[in-house]
């Protein structure tokens, strides 16, 4: 990719400056630790972590005791021991605490602070603090998705959000969020200052989908940033039409989980595969897709990440179990073995060499869970991808609305056959037939949260 200067008329060498320069030194540290073993890198991790924790438990209520009843000590590195008898903390914890989790005082050298709201998908707002140092963290690693992904952003890029909505001209805003759509002359974020780019167009992912569509055959872009949910239902309208856009190379992919069915019919549809990370807005960039694979690099520079079953040790490659992160830079509010309410399976070493922590997929919010009369809670197994060969359906949600019966509710893009229907429902009986009774129901829309995601489980009885 082309990089932008800040000196006018200076094509070469190119003179970055402020941020750009920050983030593409920090690029150049990372190009070098991400090939450490994770031995090396651990080693790093920890000596963060124990200057983190000393500010912490020097200025923050909550970790007073905690860390000194976990065995931390001023002067003292942490070390494994001591890490892993801190108590884990929860969505709730970090909601109710409020200010006992804020730092008295903070460097001067972290910069001005802000507020990340979150209400994710649990239900359970939360606050968190951050800094500039925070701010320059997120932005590292999607400069770094851009370089592991990405040679070139000369073409047009097309996104379906609001992000950055609120930034344009009334004239702008009015053809965002009215169906025609907003063509700028760059990416108008951080990716616009480091290189040259192409044209951004936006258009609300509000929008619907044939308007989508009719706004993506006149763009031709050559990039895509869009929701799986909102993907789902776009590459079955340009199939259903028999629509062909031949224009677009990567598909970015946020929030939400991918799976290897809307992956399949990505690259059938549009000819390219998708790119998709782990992120949250309290945390920052937790993982991001391994270049070479579908599986997901672990942002260790930025997060430590544990992988815990059910006994609260450390799973094996294979095991799925709970994600606690820590953000390694956050010292406006430290969350030290924040339980962050998703599963996730960890993997085993890349076999493209980087030693960065390997998550094999993210397996969905912990809250996942169907609850029995005997009081038993089962993970949600529902095997989804089968149901995604049904054309036909072009969304689906499982809701258990009792202690005896979980439907599976549809949006279709036209009836079911009586062997598609038959399909549907025996799928839902090998999930679930031998706890719950079964049933199906078909909508006009599923409903959204409040930033735009489709739940695909939701329990009204937990």
């Amino acid at each position: 990719m082309k990089l932008k200067s800040a000196v006018e008329n200076l094509a070469w060498p190119v003179v970055q400056t402020g941020r750009p320069a920050e983030l593409m030194a920090l690029q150049r540290q990372f190009e070098v630790s991400q090939w450490w073993p994770q031995e090396q890198l651990c080693q790093a991790q920890f000596t963060q972590l124990s200057a983190l924790a000393e500010h912490a438990a020097k200025n923050v209520p909550y970790y007073y005791n905690s860390l000194r009843k976990a065995g931390f000590r001023s002067g003292k590195p942490m070390n494994e021991e001591i890490w892993r008898r801190i108590p884990i903390l929860t969505r709730a914890q970090v909601r109710d605490l409020g200010d006992k989790l804020h730092a008295k005082t903070i460097p001067h050298s972290f910069g001005k602070t802000g507020v990340a709201t979150t209400g994710g998908s649990t239900g359970i707002p939360v606050r968190v603090i951050k800094t500039s140092v925070d701010s320059l963290m997120w932005e590292s690693s999607y400069v770094r998705e851009l370089l592991w992904h990405c040679n070139d952003l000369s073409g047009t890029i097309v996104n379906f959000n609001d992000m950055i909505a609120g930034k344009l001209l009334p004239h702008q805003r009015t053809a965002h969020d009215h169906g025609d759509g907003v063509i700028l002359p760059n990416i108008q974020t951080l990716a616009g200052a480091i290189w040259n780019t192409g044209a951004l167009g936006l258009m609300s992912y509000r929008q619907p989908v044939q308007k989508q569509a009719e706004f993506l055959l006149k763009v031709k872009p050559k990039h895509l940033g869009i929701r799986p949910t909102d993907l789902r239902l776009l590459l079955s309208y340009f199939r259903d039409h028999q629509l062909r856009l031949d224009s677009i190379s990567y598909v970015w992919t946020l929030s939400e989980i991918v799976d290897e069915s809307l992956r399949g019919l990505c690259r059938t549809i549009f000819g390219c595969d998708i790119v998709h990370n782990y992120t949250a807005a309290e945390i920052g960039y937790i993982a991001l897709q391994c270049p070479s694979s579908h599986e997901f690099h672990v942002m260790g520079e930025t997060q430590y990440v544990e992988i815990l079953n059910d006994k609260g040790d450390p799973c094996l490659p294979g095991e799925i179990g709970r994600v606690i992160v820590t953000p390694l830079h956050n010292y406006a509010m430290p969350l030290l073995r924040y339980e962050i309410g998703d599963e996730a399976e960890l993997g085993t070493a890349c076999a493209c060499g980087r030693g960065l922590p390997v998550l094999k997929r993210i397996v969905g919010r912990l809250e996942n869970y169907i609850l029995l009369k005997s009081g038993e809670r089962r993970r949600v197994e529902f095997y989804h991808y089968k149901l995604a060969t049904v054309e036909a359906i072009l969304e689906f949600q499982l809701v258990q609305k009792t202690l005896d019966l979980i439907v599976l509710q549809l949006v279709v893009s036209r009836p079911l056959t009586s062997e598609e229907l038959n399909l549907a429902k025996g799928i839902m009986s090998y999930a679930f037939g031998q706890y719950l009774a079964i049933d199906v129901t078909f909508h006009e829309s599923l409903p959204r949260t409040g930033s735009g995601k489709l739940r695909n489980f939701i329990s009204e009885v937990l």
